[in-house]
């Protein structure tokens, strides 16, 4: 794809602004999947500083890799 020059660059972003302040209006998001996105959030940031508070817990080791069993004849 050739370069853009910096005149078409701003053109190009203007548009992009427009076009989803558009489709936002035509489509708005029901609010009911702005709460489900909003506590999924907040769910894993209090797991991760529940991580940062309790340092003593230990993140699981990684099983020792074993080798293939051969078959028996």
């Amino acid at each position: 794809m050739a370069e853009l020059s910096q005149r078409d660059q701003l053109a190009l972003h203007e548009f992009s602004v427009r076009y989803r302040a558009g489709l936002a209006k035509a489509q708005p998001t029901p609010q009911s999947s702005l709460d489900t996105v909003t506590e999924a959030v907040r769910e894993q940031y209090e797991q991760e500083m529940e991580a940062k508070r309790s340092p003593s817990v230990e993140p699981p080791s990684p099983e020792p890799e074993r080798e293939p069993e051969e078959p028996e004849p």
